[in-house]
C-alpha cells in the first residue's frame, strides 16, 4: 500500500514538475509563438474564405458577412466560381497540404509548452491579437483525418493536466471522431438548451 502511494506521489509530483516546466517555456517563447500562430491561423481563414468569397480583402469579406441573410446570399452568388475545379484546385494545393504542416506544427508546439489556447496565451501575452477571433485550436479542428487518433490522446491529456477545459476538450473531440454526433460534446460540457421556442447547443464552461 505504501509503495503503491509512493508511486502516485511520484507520479504527481513530476506532472506537476512538468507542466511548471511547460508554463515556463511557453513564458519565455510567448511573443515568437504567438506571431507563428497567428501566420497559420489567418493563412487557414484567409485561404478558406477566399474560396467563397473569391478575395483576399478582409474589409470586403467583413462586409459581405455583416449583410443580412438574403444579401449575402446574392453576393456570394456574385462571386461563385465560373468552375468548382478552381475551389478544388485551390483545397488540394494550397488548403490541405498547409492544413497538413500547420497541424504538425501544432502538435510539436503542445507537446514542448502545452496546448496554447488563447486563454492560456493572455496569461503571458499582453499585446491585441492581430485578429479578434485567433484561436490555435482552429488549426487542430481543420486537421487531416490521419492525424485524428494521435490528436484525441493528445487532448485527452491535455484536459487531464488542466490545459484546456471540458468545453475545448469536447469540441475537439467532437471533430476527431468526425463530427457523426453531437455526443462527444454533449458528454463533455455542453447541453442541449430551448431559448424562444428553439433548441441550441451550449457551453456550460463559461
Amino acid at each position: 500500500m505504501k509503495l503503491k502511494l509512493l508511486i502516485i506521489t511520484i507520479f504527481f509530483c513530476n506532472s506537476v514538475y512538468s507542466q511548471i516546466s511547460k508554463d515556463s517555456l511557453f513564458k519565455r517563447d510567448i511573443e515568437i509563438l504567438v506571431e507563428e500562430m497567428e501566420f497559420m491561423y489567418g493563412y487557414d481563414q484567409t485561404m478558406r474564405e477566399y474560396t467563397v468569397y473569391k478575395t483576399f480583402d478582409k474589409s470586403e469579406t467583413n462586409r459581405i458577412e455583416s449583410l443580412s441573410d438574403s444579401l449575402r446570399i446574392q453576393e456570394m452568388k456574385k462571386r461563385k466560381f465560373v468552375s468548382d475545379s478552381i475551389r478544388d484546385l485551390i483545397y488540394r494545393k494550397y488548403i490541405n497540404p498547409m492544413d497538413a504542416e500547420h497541424t504538425e506544427r501544432m502538435i510539436e508546439i503542445t507537446k514542448k509548452y502545452g496546448f496554447p489556447s488563447t486563454e492560456r496565451i493572455k496569461k503571458y501575452y499582453d499585446k491585441e491579437f492581430v485578429d479578434p477571433e485567433f484561436n490555435p485550436l482552429i488549426i487542430f479542428i481543420h486537421s487531416h483525418k490521419k492525424y485524428w487518433s494521435e490528436l484525441k490522446e493528445l487532448m485527452l491529456e491535455e484536459y487531464e493536466n488542466g490545459i484546456i477545459n471540458q468545453c475545448q476538450y469536447g469540441y475537439a473531440l467532437w471533430q476527431f471522431t468526425g463530427r457523426k454526433n453531437l455526443q462527444p460534446m454533449l458528454n463533455n460540457g455542453f447541453k442541449m438548451v430551448k431559448e424562444n421556442g428553439k433548441t441550441r447547443l451550449k457551453s456550460t464552461c463559461e
